[in-house]
């Protein structure tokens, strides 16, 4: 199945962060969700790309500047939507304050 742009807002965001968790990933509790959100897409397209990017952190209880998700995970909050572009070469991610 061919990838198209997905574009994330904050909810969605936090919807999908839900997952970051070794039980639900090992027990794969989110393919139907993905499945139906994001068709041909994979869990390591998301949460992990974001981390690496640091748009993701697990640090931020007390940060004003930042949102919680979900698992512990915290994003800015200028952040108003995250793309995800597919390319031949990985995945593009283009961050909208």
């Amino acid at each position: 199945m061919t990838k198209t742009n997905v574009v994330m807002d904050i909810e969605l965001l936090r919807d999908v962060t839900v997952y970051a968790h070794w039980i639900p990933i090992t027990q794969g509790l989110h393919e139907e969700f993905f499945a139906e959100h994001f068709p041909g897409w994979d869990w390591n397209d998301f949460v992990p790309r974001l981390l690496d990017k640091k748009i993701l952190q697990f640090q931020g209880e007390d940060n004003p500047a930042l949102t919680q998700l979900s698992q512990g995970l915290f994003i800015s909050s200028d952040i108003q939507t995250i793309e995800f572009i597919p390319q031949k070469n990985g995945v593009r991610v283009k961050v909208k304050t």
